[in-house]
């Protein structure tokens, strides 16, 4: 896929939202700093941490599915190179360690627990999304579906793994509200922060075969 159809796929949607989101927050600082923080609507503020709130599990979900789903499942096929290309692996890769380095070395924005729902609902969202689209990625109308996972026609199976998905973006979220608490833990400190995100991004994040 090019061109328009690429920003379908659940990846370029969640970095795009990662970048508007880091976009607004920045913006935000910007009007604080120069004193016309009273011109920003309150609707404005909860829309920056709720984006983020977002973003940030997203990105996990994305760099853990492509690690331990897309990718052994693209080596079982027709092979790995697609998702070795430069844009692919920063998208996959660059997403998580920019959510955890703002949480751990940066402006610290906060995921709090009571906005939990938020990312689930975004998840679900894609789901409704990528099933209106199966008959409209071709110009022969023939179905296609964004991810194998996706395919309604699997039966359980697509169920199953759906909820898991759903499962998982919720524990994300819960990790990424916790993480901060547990980098004060072990004690704080750049030094700390960073071998906490190094550890995390390790976990998720793949380069290689």
């Amino acid at each position: 896929m090019s061109g328009l159809p690429s920003l379908y796929m659940f990846t370029s949607l969640a970095w795009n939202l990662l970048a508007i989101s880091f976009s607004l927050n920045g913006l935000i600082v910007l009007f604080v700093h120069y004193q016309y923080v009273q011109s920003i609507h309150p609707s404005i503020l909860r829309l920056a941490i709720v984006l983020f709130e977002i973003a940030a599990p997203t990105s996990m979900l994305v760099s853990a599915v492509v690690t331990y789903v897309l990718w052994p499942q693209a080596l079982l096929g027709k092979g790995s190179q697609g998702l070795k290309s430069w844009d692919t692996l920063v998208q996959h890769n660059a997403n998580i360690i920019l959510s955890l380095v703002e949480i751990g070395l940066l402006g610290g924005l906060p995921i709090r627990l009571e906005d939990w729902i938020a990312a689930p609902l975004f998840g679900i969202c894609y789901i409704l999304f990528s099933w209106f689209m199966i008959h409209r990625l071709v110009p022969s109308g023939e179905p296609q579906v964004l991810y194998f996972f996706l395919d309604p026609t699997l039966g359980w199976i697509s169920t199953f793994a759906l909820i898991c998905l759903l499962v998982v973006l919720l524990l994300f979220y819960i990790l990424f509200s916790f993480i901060d608490d547990f980098m004060i833990h072990l004690g704080g400190g750049i030094i700390i922060h960073s071998l906490v995100i190094l550890g995390v991004s390790s976990i998720v994040c793949r380069f290689k075969d």
